[in-house]
């Protein structure tokens, strides 16, 4: 097997996977003056799952300079969540504006082709050398430390590429951890998914036509109804795999079968035609990588963890993780320090703010708690709840976190090494 060279100059950073993280990443340090290549393995665009943002994005979004595309884009602008009980009682709308004044207050709903699309577009624009149909076989190393990339393109020969510091960014591949033998499931919370699109389904009045609505259904299930471009809404289900998958395996079937079996979703989609197939993710959709970050290396956006969809968290720490390890990053090359310590400095701040969502996410799944029953028993934290639906975690969310633990015992840590 013949490896090649072909680096026509020298590159800072190697970025495994071209999705929002890796584009964010590429974005802030080639603007810092860093050279990057990102190596992706299929063609954009191409479709993804993962199409709500939380308002908590605005931010990096402004600072990324996208702003200005997403104004005059297409997509659903969002300034609230609802939750559906499975008898359709509604609650009352959590309102972004709640807690954030101003433009930041809403959102967007995006189709992922178009928005991923938009973000390497604009990591290019920046300087990054944007390399599609090219998959990384593996990481490199020279003992511990990550000196590069084996690139396996659709056409040619591989080759080797070296880099100061590989950043993986592959999603739900986990180049990285898989490789190293990192990955592990996250205790305590086992779900599954299916989802497909419709044209026509219902959407409500002004402010709330582009809300994201969660319609519960038996065991704590859901579903999410997401109005997207064009009038298509997307709608998905999440439940315990024993449970969705009980029965049959044909996901046509089982899909079909919950849609019909929740009433008050079925009101939206009555005049609504299903414009797609049914898609499905893994049998277990949430893990996390015992480790993120090593001598050379670093992990960012689902590469290094993804929860649960519940709380549309995962564009959001996508984005977040991946601005702050570009400023961890930064730091370490500017020191020629390209330790595990200094490439994951992020990490405790990032992890933290994980652990709020987790342990929220955890209290959704517990049949004993109640968002109203929280809300009225601690009328001091809707504030917090709010805030942790926007995604502004990143800072002390102690008074939060322990009134939670009077109403639901807390998840199993996860001892996640930053090195």
């Amino acid at each position: 097997m013949n490896f090649t060279s072909q680096s026509s100059r020298s590159i800072d950073v190697a970025i495994v996977g071209g999705g929002p993280a890796g584009a964010a990443l590429a974005t802030l340090l080639e603007r810092a003056g860093y050279h990057c290549a990102i190596f992706e393995a299929g063609v954009f665009p191409r479709y993804h799952i993962g199409e709500s943002l939380i308002p908590h994005t605005f931010g990096i979004l402004d600072r990324l300079g996208l702003l200005p595309k997403l104004r005059i884009s297409p997509y659903p602008e969002k300034y609230s969540v609802r939750f559906v009980s499975p008898t359709g009682k509604e609650s009352t709308p959590f309102y972004f504006s709640e807690t954030i004044d101003g433009e930041g207050a809403r959102t967007w709903q995006v189709e992922r082709s178009s928005f991923d699309q938009l973000c390497l577009s604009h990591a290019r624009e920046q300087g990054a050398d944007v390399r599609m149909c090219a998959a990384v076989e593996q990481v490199l190393f020279d003992g511990a430390r990550a000196t590069g990339v084996r690139v396996r393109p659709s056409e040619g020969d591989a080759y080797d590429m070296a880099a100061r510091v590989v950043v993986d960014a592959s999603g739900r591949s986990t180049v990285l951890g898989e490789q190293l033998g990192l990955k592990s499931s996250v205790p305590g919370l086992r779900k599954a998914s299916l989802w497909s699109y419709y044209k026509g389904g219902r959407r409500l009045d002004g402010i709330d036509a582009g809300e994201t609505t969660i319609f519960m259904i038996r065991n704590r299930g859901w579903f999410w109804y997401i109005p997207l471009p064009d009038d298509v809404v997307s709608v998905g289900v999440v439940a315990s795999p024993d449970e969705l998958f009980s029965g049959t395996q044909e996901k046509e079937t089982i899909y079909a079968r919950e849609v019909y079996a929740c009433g008050p979703l079925m009101d939206r989609l009555r005049t609504a035609k299903r414009c797609a197939g049914v898609y499905g993710g893994p049998r277990e959709l949430a893990y996390f990588n015992r480790q993120t970050s090593g001598d050379g290396w670093v992990m960012v956006g689902d590469a290094r963890a993804f929860l649960d969809p519940i709380y549309s968290s995962g564009l959001y720490l996508a984005l977040a993780s991946a601005e702050l390890a570009a400023d961890s990053i930064r730091q370490a090359l500017e020191a020629n320090d390209l330790s595990a310590a200094k490439l994951g400095a992020f990490e405790a701040r990032l992890m933290a703010g994980v652990d709020v969502i987790r342990r929220l996410i955890h209290a959704f799944y517990d049949p004993h708690f109640s968002f109203g029953e929280f809300v009225t028993r601690f009328p001091a934290q809707r504030r917090a709840l709010v805030d942790c639906l926007v995604g502004d975690v990143l800072k002390d969310m102690s008074a939060f976190t322990a009134a939670l633990e009077q109403a639901t015992p807390p998840p199993p840590s996860l001892a996640v090494a930053s090195g």
